[in-house]
């Protein structure tokens, strides 16, 4: 009884000593290091926020008047961007339509003709043509290039011109643009910026 008891102690002893060895194995100095201060700043921006104007220095409504088949009018819309960010920039032009007679056939037509992309800077990313009188023909493009923050397209057509028509109806409407804008950061491609604006 007495030697189990030993053995007990001993063996306690030793559990002991263990059990301290491993409190100072896990006993170190400690320290600290410099703090590094990295300054950022966050560019202003809103979703939905009108960050560009478009512009058309060509533009004289008074060219636009009393129209004729085979006139030619100077329009000019380009986007020069407000916004304190790279951009990728899409212009929507409308153009109404009327019932017509064009190259003998009757029917439905756009009631004039823009010279889209004459320059080669834009892409076409969506056409919609009406075929209902009263209702307008949509065209979608994008600028080729990345806007730089305060930057601007070229035009996106110069002029439009009204049809040959032989048989038209009395029309007075407008041919309207607007634009969007998302910024490049995240859409590598227009054809990526495209899709996330829901504009393919």
């Amino acid at each position: 009884m007495k030697r189990e008891m030993t053995k007990k102690v001993k063996a306690g002893l030793i559990a002991g000593a263990f059990v301290l060895s491993m409190a100072g194995a896990y006993s170190a100095f400690t320290a600290v290091t410099d703090t590094k201060t990295n300054t950022f700043n966050i560019v202003a921006g809103e979703d939905g926020l009108q960050a560009g104007r478009i512009l058309e220095p060509g533009w004289d409504e008074e060219d636009a008047k009393d129209m004729q088949p085979g006139k030619k009018v100077t329009k000019d819309p380009k986007l020069v961007s407000d916004a304190g960010y790279e951009t990728w920039v899409f212009l929507t032009v409308e153009v109404p339509t009327f019932q017509a007679t064009l190259d003998g056939e009757a029917g439905v037509h756009d009631t004039v003709v823009p010279n889209f992309n004459v320059d080669g800077k834009w892409t076409l990313i969506k056409e919609e043509r009406s075929d209902t009188a009263g209702t307008d023909s949509r065209y979608t493009y994008g600028y080729n290039e990345k806007v730089a923050a305060g930057g601007e397209t070229t035009a996106l057509f110069t002029q439009f011109t009204v049809p040959d028509f032989t048989k038209t109806e009395a029309v007075s409407d407008s041919i309207d643009v607007s634009g969007k804008m998302i910024q490049t950061e995240g859409y590598g491609t227009l054809a990526a910026a495209a899709s996330a604006l829901g504009l393919d």
